[in-house]
């Protein structure tokens, strides 16, 4: 059986340790490098040529997203493995559209984890069922890291878009209107917006509100 190297990528490194130790018994595998972040990943990849990329979305620096475009425009016969916490079919369609050839929830198996693995590295493709449960809480991740948002101001940016008021906020958060009035103008401006009703808009085209 042919050796499969592998190269994974993600901002946990609890995770990554995991995967070595749990790979590092299978004969037929090799871990060749790991990186905490899309700088890294990109910076390393086209040097080390690893036969699958195991990548994680959410990575500082550069996305995952971007790495994906940067390597398939580089380097088509480097296989890409998507390894996520989301059951997102929106992200799912852009990953394939991007080139990945498999995504997996972080949530299953080694040995489904290998069958992906070897799966893609045949040239095959490898792309979970989901459904659209939590398509949304991934949206609402994703916006907060993309736009530095605090977990305050993500649970205020949330009563702001069902049209709450500072005096409703406040007292569903046991804060002060003053606190709230404050947090609003922050997220505004991280946001780019001028009103609240703009906030209601972006909510509705996100779907931040079905769950």
């Amino acid at each position: 059986m042919s050796e499969i190297k592998i190269y994974i990528a993600d901002d946990h490194q609890l995770l990554i340790d995991g995967l070595v130790s749990a790979l590092k018994s299978y004969s037929n595998i090799k871990i060749i490098d790991v990186a905490n972040d899309g700088k890294k990943v990109l910076n390393d990849i086209f040097l080390n040529k690893p036969d699958v990329l195991l990548l994680d979305l959410n990575m500082p620096q550069i996305d995952g997203l971007q790495v994906i475009e940067k390597v398939k425009a580089n380097d088509k016969h480097i296989k890409l493995l998507v390894l996520s916490n989301y059951n997102a079919p929106h992200i799912i369609k852009e990953v394939q559209q991007k080139g990945a050839d498999g995504y997996l929830l972080k949530n299953g198996s080694i040995s489904e984890l290998t069958k992906a693995i070897q799966t893609v590295y045949e040239g095959g493709s490898f792309f979970e069922s989901v459904s659209t449960k939590k398509e949304s809480s991934y949206f609402m991740d994703y916006f907060m890291k993309e736009y530095l948002l605090t977990k305050r101001e993500h649970d205020i940016l949330l009563l702001m878009a069902k049209g709450r008021s500072s005096f409703e906020i406040a007292d569903n958060l046991f804060i002060s209107v003053a606190t709230v009035n404050t947090h609003r103008r922050n997220i505004l401006k991280k946001l780019g917006l001028k009103r609240t009703s703009e906030v209601m808009n972006l909510a509705a085209s996100k779907g931040w509100l079905k769950d």
